[in-house]
């Protein structure tokens, strides 16, 4: 059988230099890592100065799609980038959809690209087909993220796709983030500051070819069966008209109606969790907001905000800049209570910091973008606060993980007080705080335990695993059990399978996909031989290789992995089953849950050699 889903190049840009050249993709390679994720993960592992620093020309970005993306199988328009980011030090993956960049990526024959060094200015890089060129972006450089995005648009037209970053990642601002087709974001941690470390302030590609399958007859029957399956749930017109408003109660459904201009989907995807908004009336009517879900445009509300139009606005400029939402709102409330305090100057906090005032909200992040003032304290994230003013700071800090705010939990912006896979996984991933969804039931829902054993299977745990993890499901509540921390390794795992194949993570898509259909349809798209065994252990090689090349990097269990004191509060956590508080002491066992279950030393984490 002849091999398909691969474009069958990687292209190395140099910038320092001003290189770039072809090579052909090791198959043999992308067989033992998937591709995508896993394939990202090991060129960074093999390309990368161990012990490197984040903005430093060493650390390279390796951008990737995996073999399903350009092809017509649902929501396969994943695309992935992996570098050492600047919020957590560590090797860290950044994931995001988009409408073309990852399809384009391929149709241009590339399976992945990989950029070093520095430009000594400003450029963008272009990839049409086999012309790759870099382009100087002095006329880009110091606009906004939709104003780049359109800029490019305008000159070469549509459809091509846009990677870009606004002005807080060209001033290296430490929780800022890249854009692909001006609404999906793409890097928490910093990401964008790393492609502005590098003078890169876009990378744009358009492509006329398009992906093989290797088995062409078994797979029409397989996508055709798969999109019948999708047409048939009963729930599928209220996911289109909703998307991810049916999960968050916070968004009124009456509001949504009246902003709601249209909804969007990546390609292939045939439910769409994006939308485009535009505000009816008041001062800011007329405004258009493409984003990735309606959902993020309320989050200033989870702040104080009572008018959904400013708390849009707001959104609006965050994203313009490429800043993250949640860092910067934990941020704000951070430097407000150090005013409050005293230990941040009254004086050097103009204008006050309001938390629900959009005037305040949208000047703070131009000062923070702009390094101006205060701001460029602020720029520096919570680290680099703390730093500044030191141990009376770091007392009053928010819960954080590996640099970072998390977004859930105790005051954090989702209140959020179970404990499930998503809270633990913000400790145990290596990148820390995020907000990729690897298919557990544990999402801010509660759900009988009987539920868990369906999702297992679905994301290819052997029963002998769900034995362990779920005792008595059926039984009274006082005598069930959940192994949080065993079943985090197996939503890890999922999201390694989704993520390597090029799959959407939400989960209103992977729903639809279980571990032996993916298993099956690898095989019918690439032609390399996979059963689900076979799966399973190239999927347990790309994150166990995550893991040690975070080790590498000094990644320690005794310093980085523990669970912010915060979390254990009289209004921390609460045990997922039973509601009661969290303790330390449960978590721990969590951690070594999880390690046992992948096979790793229990106490230090570290795997095998």
């Amino acid at each position: 059988m002849s091999r398909g889903g691969f474009a069958g190049k990687v292209l190395r840009v140099d910038l320092s230099a001003g290189e770039i050249r072809r090579e052909p993709l090791d198959m043999a390679l992308a067989e033992r890592y998937i591709g995508g994720l896993g394939l990202c993960l090991k060129l960074c592992h093999d390309t990368i100065k161990p012990g490197c620093e984040p903005l430093s020309p060493e650390n390279p970005i390796i951008l990737g799609a995996g073999p399903f993306v350009g092809t017509n199988l649902p929501s396969t328009s994943r695309v992935y980038s992996v570098s050492k980011l600047p919020s957590s030090r560590t090797i860290g993956w950044c994931g995001a959809g988009g409408f073309t960049f990852g399809v384009m990526l391929k149709n241009a024959g590339l399976d992945h690209i990989i950029i070093e060094g520095r430009s000594p200015k400003p450029v963008y890089l272009k990839i049409f087909d086999d012309r790759v060129e870099l382009k100087p972006a002095d006329r880009l450089w110091g606009r906004s993220v939709d104003n780049t995005c359109q800029a490019l648009w305008d000159e070469f037209g549509m459809p091509t796709g846009v990677m870009c970053i606004g002005q807080a990642g060209e001033r290296l601002v430490p929780f800022s983030m890249a854009f692909v087709d001006r609404i999906s974001t793409l890097g928490r941690g910093g990401f964008a500051a790393v492609m502005g470390s590098k003078n890169l302030k876009a990378v744009i590609v358009k492509g006329s070819g398009g992906v093989k399958v290797a088995d062409r007859k078994r797979y029409k029957t397989l996508s055709k069966a798969f999109l019948d399956k999708i047409r048939s749930w009963p729930h599928l017109k209220q996911a289109q008209e909703l998307g991810m408003v049916q999960a968050f109660s916070f968004v009124p459904r009456d509001e949504f109606a009246r902003i709601k201009k249209r909804r969007a989907a990546c390609v292939s995807c045939p439910i769409g969790c994006k939308d485009v908004v535009e505000i009816p009336d008041g001062p800011f009517k007329g405004l258009v907001k493409c984003t990735s879900s309606v959902i993020n445009l309320y989050t200033p509300a989870l702040y104080g905000f009572t008018d959904y139009r400013e708390s849009i606005k707001c959104m609006v400029t965050l994203d313009e800049y490429g800043l993250d939402m949640f860092e910067f709102f934990g941020l704000m409330a951070f430097a407000k209570r150090l005013v409050d305090e005293g230990i941040i100057p009254r004086d050097a906090a103009k204008p006050e910091i309001r938390l629900n005032s959009l005037d305040s909200m949208e000047t703070w992040a131009r000062k923070i973008s702009f390094r101006e003032d205060l701001g460029d304290v602020l720029a520096g994230g919570f680290n680099g606060i703390i730093q500044q003013f030191g141990e009376e700071a770091e007392k009053l800090a928010p819960a954080l993980v590996k640099g970072m705010h998390p977004y859930a939990g105790p005051g954090s912006a989702i209140s959020w007080d179970r404990f499930g896979t998503m809270e633990l996984g913000q400790v145990l991933d290596p990148r820390g705080p995020h907000v990729g969804s690897g298919g557990s039931p544990t999402y801010f829902a509660s759900r009988p335990l009987k539920v868990f054993t369906q999702h297992l299977k679905r994301m290819g745990a052997p029963s002998e695993a769900i034995d362990r993890i779920i005792k008595n499901a059926d039984g009274p509540t006082d005598r069930q059990e959940l192994k949080v921390g065993a079943l985090l390794r197996y939503s890890h795992a999922w999201f390694t399978m989704l993520g390597s194949m090029g799959i959407c993570a939400r989960g209103h898509i992977n729903r639809f996909y279980n571990a032996e259909i993916c298993a099956d349809l690898y095989e019918t798209v690439t032609g390399i031989p996979t059963d689900l065994p076979a799966l399973r252990e190239r999927v347990d090689r790309v994150w166990t290789l995550y893991r040690l090349a975070n080790l590498r990097e000094g990644l320690d269990r005794g310093k980085d992995e523990i669970p912010p004191e915060q979390w254990f509060s009289k209004a921390g956590f609460k045990n997922y089953l039973t509601g009661e508080p969290l303790q330390r002491s449960e978590v721990e066992r969590m951690i070594e849950d999880y390690y046992k279950e992948w096979g790793w030393d229990p106490k230090t984490g570290m795997p095998p050699h």
